[in-house]
């Protein structure tokens, strides 16, 4: 009979992890600085520019 799946997933996911150099990750320094938050009138633009694309597709399917 054949071994459960969910056994062979285990010990094929311990084996593999205790063959690499699990938990020895290399140290990756996080700069401190955030980038700046995107401005209030660049949304604004996206969302009219998205509202007029939404608006055109509707106007050429129901023309159509």
């Amino acid at each position: 009979m054949a071994d459960d799946p969910e056994r062979l997933v285990t010990d094929a996911l311990r084996a593999q992890a205790t063959s690499t150099n699990a938990g020895f990750a290399v140290h990756v320094p996080v700069p401190d600085e955030r980038p700046a938050p995107m401005s209030a009138w660049l949304v604004l633009g996206l969302a009219l520019l998205l509202g007029l694309a939404a608006g055109t597709v509707a106007a050429v399917i129901t023309l159509s």
